[in-house]
């Protein structure tokens, strides 16, 4: 064989030409490493010093009280991570950071980066879990009766704020109908019925949630938007909590389902048919994977921290959505396409109930 006729002079490849690139590998090793820059950044408010005019490593060594070493190599970090842009020796916000990260805004969510941290114990138990089918410790306790989401749903507002507003601008061609009273299950902030009932007068909503929850989170945004003679309360486990029936022009299960696995899933919507006048809607929203469960990647992800924090949660199909619906006696189950990691699910009350 002549000098240079190789393998790889026929067009194949062979040994290392042959592997793929370990980029991948680094990637996911150092996952980790980009929660944690985003959390020290949040939790040295930088964010906010920048939209003040704080936008030089001098500046923010001076306002932050870091030192300038550390600081230039974490406002690089998050420059590359695209939370920060870069103009020669500034520091400039992103529309994204500008909206959640600082301080400033009102649809400010940067505690749920910090809430990564409450996680992080359980997910570097994966592998056990995985192999034990038994979560450590779950994330919402046996006695903990609101006190876990009390602290999660006030960083939740305005990242669910637009998608929210969307959902309210489309449920009805017109105005809803007058009254209309709403039923918010697992309401946390009462950000979903929050959006609506500005954008309607007539909106009554009915917040079902853990006292604390209510009381920490849920009564705080009402006032911030001045809504509190529109809003009443069904403090409890909202599992138990009696709902009544034909009450409800609308109910809303805003990020409820994925914490109540399948067959909670399907009880719930059971319990919200009978609390639903003729004709009313339900509005699901949640991290929908898709069919195949092979693409939508936060989703999928979204299904393991359900796996290491919970007994028996999931993320569902939109196909799962609405078999489960059609099933429980709704019809005309439709996705929403709103500003978020998923569309929205609506389906309305069907006039007769298939389970009879």
């Amino acid at each position: 064989m002549k000098v240079g006729r190789t393998t790889k002079a026929r067009g194949k490849k062979t040994g290392i030409e042959a592997m793929a690139s370990p980029t991948p590998l680094l990637a996911a090793t150092f996952g980790f490493a980009i929660t944690s820059v985003l959390v020290a950044a949040v939790e040295l408010d930088l964010f906010t010093a920048i939209s003040r005019g704080a936008d030089t490593v001098e500046r923010l060594s001076q306002e932050t009280k870091c030192s300038p070493r550390g600081l230039r190599i974490l406002l690089n970090a998050l420059a590359g991570c695209g939370h920060l842009a870069k103009k020669k020796e500034r520091y400039l916000l992103t529309p994204f950071s500008a909206g959640y990260l600082s301080r400033r805004s009102r649809t400010y969510a940067g505690r749920l980066a910090l809430h990564s941290r409450m996680l992080r114990d359980n997910w570097d138990h994966l592998a056990e879990v995985v192999r034990t089918g038994k979560i450590r410790r779950p994330a919402e306790g046996a006695g903990d009766r609101g006190e876990f989401f009390s602290e999660l749903v006030a960083s939740l507002y305005g990242l669910n704020t637009p998608a929210a507003e969307a959902v309210a601008r489309q449920l009805w061609k017109g105005q809803p109908p007058s009254p209309c009273h709403v039923l918010d299950v697992g309401a946390g902030s009462g950000v979903w019925s929050l959006a609506l009932a500005k954008r309607a007068p007539q909106v009554r909503v009915t917040v079902a949630d853990w006292p604390t929850v209510i009381e920490k989170a849920t009564r705080h945004f009402v006032a911030r938007e001045k809504m509190e003679d529109r809003y009443s309360y069904l403090p409890g486990d909202f599992r138990e909590a009696d709902f009544g029936e034909s009450a409800f022009d609308l109910a809303y299960l805003g990020h409820v389902c994925h914490g109540e696995g399948a067959e909670g899933t399907r009880k719930l919507f059971a319990r919200l048919r009978r609390a639903l006048k003729k004709g009313g809607q339900v509005v699901i929203a949640d991290m929908l994977p898709d069919e195949e469960r092979c693409q939508a990647t936060f989703p999928l992800l979204f299904a393991v921290n359900m796996l290491v924090n919970t007994e028996n949660g999931d993320t569902f199909t939109f196909g799962e959505y609405r078999h489960w619906l059609e099933a429980s006696g709704f019809r005309q189950v439709r996705a929403l396409n709103v500003p978020g990691p998923s569309p929205v699910i609506v389906a309305t009350k069907a006039d007769s109930n298939p389970q009879k």
